[in-house]
């Protein structure tokens, strides 16, 4: 589903650089639910999946030294945050903007 989000790109590093914000950015965010299972022990496991998004107009260079996205709705809510995963694959440029992973912190 196509969302108008604000994407906020952060580079955790010691070089200090502020935060890029790309405003009212046309963006489509593809969940996969957690997988849970049970062992025969009993004991529960649940693992995380990525999230895929595509980012209509933002570039692979515009990730570049990212290391953590949040994106939020206009009205502040926040649809995904967490760590660019590189993983499930790298920054890919398409004809109509750039397809990357985020493994969402717990929230």
């Amino acid at each position: 589903m196509e969302n108008i989000a604000n994407v906020l790109l952060i580079e955790n590093s010691t070089a200090g650089n502020p935060p890029k914000l790309f405003e009212a950015q046309r963006v489509e965010i593809a969940h996969e639910n957690d997988t849970v299972v049970q062992g025969a022990d009993g004991h529960v496991s649940r693992g995380s999946h990525p999230s895929r998004v595509l980012w209509l107009g933002g570039t692979a260079k515009d990730l570049s030294g990212i290391t953590n996205v949040r994106i939020t709705a206009a009205d502040g809510g926040v649809l995904l945050d967490g760590e660019l995963n590189t993983f499930s694959g790298v920054p890919k440029d398409s004809d109509v903007g750039v397809q990357f992973f985020v493994l969402k912190s717990d929230y």
